[in-house]
């Protein structure tokens, strides 16, 4: 296996109000949510290039509770009932989505337009539905540094 289900690393949920869903989390579970500016974020979904601006927010973990403000026109991030997807820190995110296709889990997205590469991140489609996201540790480093960045200019 290369992940393992102990390095759970976020439960992601989309939101079509990041402010109001941020709040609630908040209200609900004490839940410290940082929000971040908006970012651009290519992508290859379906092996299809996309250039989309996301805006999201972390909670304080991990494990984290991540919230993605809708996309418009994605595919990938339209909010659903329930949790979108669940991600996984992996030591090698290629070997890890190549396993993951290869037991039956397809590729979804990737970020960047050059498809799987070390350090970023991609969501796999399960048999049983879910959405699963791998990312490699720099990139949760990269996303502990924004919550820090933002959080601070709280």
């Amino acid at each position: 296996m290369y992940y393992d289900l102990a390095e759970l690393h976020h439960v992601g949920l989309v939101v079509d109000d990041l402010e109001e869903s941020a709040a609630t989390l908040r209200d609900l579970y004490g839940a410290d949510m940082a929000l971040f500016s908006e970012a651009r974020y290519p992508c290859l979904i379906d092996g299809v290039p996309y250039d989309t601006v996301q805006r999201m927010g972390l909670s304080a973990g991990p494990p984290f509770v991540e919230l993605i403000r809708t996309v418009p026109d994605s595919p990938v991030w339209q909010p659903r009932p329930g949790i979108h997807h669940l991600g996984f820190v992996v030591d090698d995110l290629v070997a890890a989505s190549a396993e993951l296709v290869a037991r039956g889990a397809p590729l979804w997205m990737s970020g960047g337009h050059h498809g799987v590469s070390p350090g970023g991140a991609v969501y796999h489609r399960d048999p049983l539905g879910q959405v699963i996201e791998l990312l490699d540790r720099s990139t949760a480093e990269r996303l502990a540094a924004r919550r820090a960045v933002a959080e601070a200019d709280r």
